[in-house]
């Protein structure tokens, strides 16, 4: 940057020095300027200022000799002074504002935003700008900083400016705005080994893609997760940028390294770090503990920076807790926050406050412990910035927690904490409005209390009512029902047996047992459509297990055939019979399939085993278990072979037929399989029931959060483009003044016509009357207020979309596409309004230029934009909705774990 006497000795000249003798003085100051002799040149600009106190030339000789010198409170005292007498010079404010921010004066931020309001120095307005978007980036303000940057000029070249694509970088990553912080990047392109700062941000933007990509939030997960490959790369940009000291590199390699348990990369930064001398900082120390596994010894280097005051090591601690998920760390971390100057603990050890993110992921943590885990969900919503990230492998942890894996053949190792777990579906269920899956949630929260349900499936003719009779050990299932009646039936224990019939459209019929099979046949004869057959008996082995009876799989019925499938949602376990003579035929073993698929755990008996000879018999279930296999269909136990009508003859006193029956050896399976294994069986159910509807609710959630996310895309870019605008407005006012009045010429010849009979009247009474004045006003504000906002609206647009100039604006404007908006139309209405109400002669507006009211109507359409922009959008919920919906879904998905020996 020129030296500030250069510039000022063009635009005051040196008559005052002259005249007083000072001339040597003033060419010994720059004389010693241009030898690098600053104190020289000091001491000369002092002796001019002891003459001519109020001296600019003096002031800047100064100012320029301090700065050489390193003098920045001197800087500063001479600048302000300076200032003073010259306010429109951007160079001076932008040099104190410099000046200031080294010493922390806190004026500094006020001289670089006096700065930037100097349109005729762009070059040194835009450095303020810079630096003020760099002043609110360290402050973790990305959108305050983005809104300077977006007053900067376009170059008047080709060439974009790398230093705003820098800033737009880093505002991005700031956001989580990966395809923002892309854009930028591809301006930026690969670093030199100068442009620390760049590399530090392609570093952050590939660890955030590699998160993104991995299914994290932006705002990263831990580097221990992420391909060697990405880290590796990340860390080499990261390095560059430690050894050009840019800030918060070392911050960044030092996680890295945390994280990192590849001996050979934490070897390589080790001999950097040791060259730079900055091995025993508490902050490497720390950070390689941490990649050895120490963490005690972690913990205790940066408490030791923190007891000494340093902030650094707070920071590093900071980032190695959230990095390697470390909540110790984070307690450290908050003790040491909470510290008070009464407390024992050395001057200058209290840490920086925990950010607030992560003092709700710590009270997450203490609440999950305390087996609060729904609470814990709730705290951990709020979690969105670097412990995003974290927030979620909590969230996974707290519903695996609810969910253990599953083990063994039978069902789960442990019960679901199904209290925990349905309440968290039904409040995703309503939050999206699933009221079909908030049904049933509701029916898993009361099949919970009910019986196990054991589905007898089969085609027709396979025996499945003469078996459920014999099970049961009474006549209660109707047998010999034609398949075209035939449909669910569904045994379940009552003080009194009687069957309700179900028909679709009509009553509900109560008949005793003895009368089910002959009303069935009435209904059918009648066309009467039967839904489900409810067979209540007081046998007690009905209050441990119900029995769904269904219809044949080869019945002609698509209505039963449907039926029959979904017996299997409704039941816990399912027992196939399959028709010994004739067994494991093409059919059945695509419904088998079928039934597998859906996790449905299957007992496979083979009935009518008394129509075949032991040696045939035994052919039959060789041929069964080799169809199973080559089907991948598992049976609870090998098939069995028994004949179901001698069974149930058997059990209605015939002993001879029931010795014959094979019943004994299904009777003990039927107990130690279901009966004794309900509660397992049940759980299994229950969890592949839950884990269905946790599933299409996180897909439900997902597409919410698509929509949300794209709607936020769509205001954030509208939110940029009214920036852009607002900031294009700002800095080609007076141009566009020009171009707005003379549009304006065909609006005002028709005010003009309007306030023609004022003219007639009295010069006093145009002054004082008040309903003059008043009309004026109307006409004026209803002729151009319109035409105004819509020719500074089409600027606006033209100036954010450069395709939108010439034909393309023209027809914005003619179908609404350039309209202002309410606000903009308003702030432009009171403008005009303003301008009648202080001009002395009103009536003569019309017939003169108003290019400075225009300018002023930019102005304020300007500051409409800009609280626009700036309008607060609440964030959806739908984010942490699809955040907790897929840690259950993935909690139901974890695969099971094998049974113990």
């Amino acid at each position: 940057m020129a030296r500030l006497v250069e510039a000022l000795n063009r635009f005051f000249g040196r008559v005052e020095i002259l005249a007083l003798g000072l001339e040597n003085e003033r060419s010994a100051a720059e004389a010693a300027l241009a030898k690098g002799m600053p104190l020289e040149a000091r001491e000369h600009a002092r002796t001019i200022l002891s003459v001519l106190p109020d001296s600019a030339v003096g002031l800047a000789l100064w100012a320029d000799a301090a700065e050489d010198a390193w003098l920045d409170q001197e800087v500063v005292a001479s600048l302000t002074d300076l200032a003073k007498r010259v306010p429109w010079r951007a160079d001076v404010w932008l040099r104190l504002g410099r000046a200031g921010q080294r010493i922390g004066w806190d004026g500094a931020r006020d001289a670089l935003e006096r700065a930037t309001s100097a349109p005729e120095e762009r070059d040194a307005a835009r450095l303020a700008l810079l630096d003020l978007s760099d002043l609110d980036l360290a402050a973790g303000d990305p959108a305050r900083a983005q809104r300077w940057l977006d007053r900067i000029p376009a170059p008047l070249t080709t060439v974009p400016d790398r230093d705003v694509a820098l800033r737009r970088a880093e505002c991005a990553l700031a956001y989580g705005d990966l395809d923002g912080a892309r854009a930028a990047a591809e301006i930026l392109g690969e670093p030199t080994a100068i442009e620390g700062r760049a590399a530090l941000v392609l570093a952050r933007l590939a660890l955030a893609e590699a998160s993104a990509a991995a299914g994290f939030p932006a705002a990263g997960s831990s580097a221990a997760a992420l391909p060697p490959a990405v880290v590796g790369r990340a860390l080499d940009l990261g390095l560059r940028a430690l050894v050009l000291d840019v800030p918060g590199a070392a911050e960044l390699c030092a996680a890295l390294v945390a994280a990192s348990r590849d001996v050979l990369v934490v070897d390589r930064v080790r001999r950097v770090v040791r060259a730079a001398g900055a091995l025993d900082e508490p902050t490497w120390a720390a950070a390689f503990a941490f990649a050895e596994g120490r963490r005690d010894d972690a913990r205790q280097a940066l408490a030791r920076g923190l007891s000494a005051g340093d902030r650094a090591a707070a920071a590093a601690l900071l980032r190695m807790a959230v990095e390697t998920r470390d909540l110790g760390a984070l307690d450290a971390l908050a003790a040491r926050g909470n510290a008070k100057d009464d407390d024992k603990e050395p001057r200058g050890a209290a840490a920086p406050p925990l950010p607030p993110d992560l003092v709700r992921l710590r009270d997450a943590a203490a609440m999950a412990s305390a087996g609060q885990g729904s609470g814990a969900l709730d705290a951990l919503d709020a979690v969105t910035g670097e412990g995003a990230a974290w927030a979620d492998d909590m969230r996974r942890a707290i519903a695996q927690a609810w969910v253990p894996p599953a083990g063994g053949p039978a069902g789960a190792r442990a019960a679901a904490a199904w209290g925990d777990v349905l309440r968290e579906l039904a409040r995703t269920a309503k939050l999206l409005d699933r009221l079909d899956l908030l049904a049933a949630i509701e029916a898993l929260a009361v099949e919970r209390e009910r019986p196990l349900r054991a589905a007898v499936v089969g085609e027709f003719n396979a025996g499945k009512s003469t078996f459920l009779n014999a099970l049961l050990g009474e006549d209660v299932a109707p047998t010999g029902v034609l398949p075209t009646t035939a449909t669910l039936h569904w045994v379940a224990w009552a003080p009194d047996p009687f069957a309700r019939i179900v028909v679709r459209g009509g009553q509900d019929r109560v008949v005793p047992h003895a009368a089910l099979k002959d009303t069935l046949r009435a209904l059918a004869a009648a066309g009467d459509k039967v839904a489900r057959v409810f067979i209540y008996a007081p046998i007690e082995r009905l209050k441990r297990v119900e029995i769904l009876d269904t219809p044949g799989f080869n019945a002609p019925d698509p209505d039963h055939i449907a039926e029959a499938r979904r017996a299997f949602d409704e039941a816990h376990v399912a027992i196939w019979l399959l028709d010994a003579p004739q067994a494991m035929k093409e059919s059945e073993r695509r419904v088998l399939s079928e039934i597998s698929a859906l996790g449905v755990p299957v007992q496979i008996l083979a009935n009518k085993a008394d129509r075949l000879k032991p040696d045939a018999l035994e052919t039959v279930l060789a041929h069964v278990r080799d169809s199973l296999a080559a089907s991948a269909i598992a049976s609870l136990t090998p098939p069995i072979a028994f004949s179901a009508r001698l069974s149930l003859k058997g059990r209605l006193g015939d002993e001879e037929a029931l010795a014959a029956s094979g019943w004994a050896e299904v009777e003990a399976l039927f107990a130690e399989q279901i009966v004794d294994a309900s509660d397992a069986l049940r759980e299994r159910a229950l969890r592949r029931k839950a884990g269905r509807i946790a599933a299409e609710l996180a897909q439900a959630a997902s597409a919410r959060a698509a929509e949300d996310r794209e709607a936020g895309r769509r205001a954030r870019a509208e939110a940029d483009r009214l920036r852009a605008s607002a900031a294009y407005l700002r800095r080609e006012r007076r141009a566009l003044a020009a171009a707005i009045d003379k549009a304006l010429e065909p609006a005002r010849r028709e005010l003009a016509s309007d306030l023609r009979p004022i003219a007639a009247l009295p010069e006093e009474r145009k002054r004082t009357d008040a309903s003059v004045r008043a009309y004026v006003q109307e006409r004026l504000v209803a002729r151009l207020s319109w035409p105004l906002s819509a020719e500074i609206a089409r600027a606006a647009r033209a100036g954010a979309e450069p395709g939108a100039r010439g034909a393309r604006g023209a027809r914005d404007v003619e179908e609404g596409g350039a309209s202002p908006s309410p606000r903009a139309a308003a702030h432009v209405r009171a403008v005009l309004m303003g301008m009648v109400a202080v001009h002395d002669a009103p009536d003569e507006l019309a017939a003169r230029p108003i290019e400075g009211v225009v300018e002023a109507a930019i102005d304020a359409f300007a500051m409409a934009l800009s609280a626009e922009a700036e309008a607060p959008v609440p964030p959806p919920a739908s984010a942490a909705i699809e955040l907790r919906a897929q840690a259950l879904r993935v909690a139901f998905e974890a695969p099971a774990t094998p049974a113990s020996a």
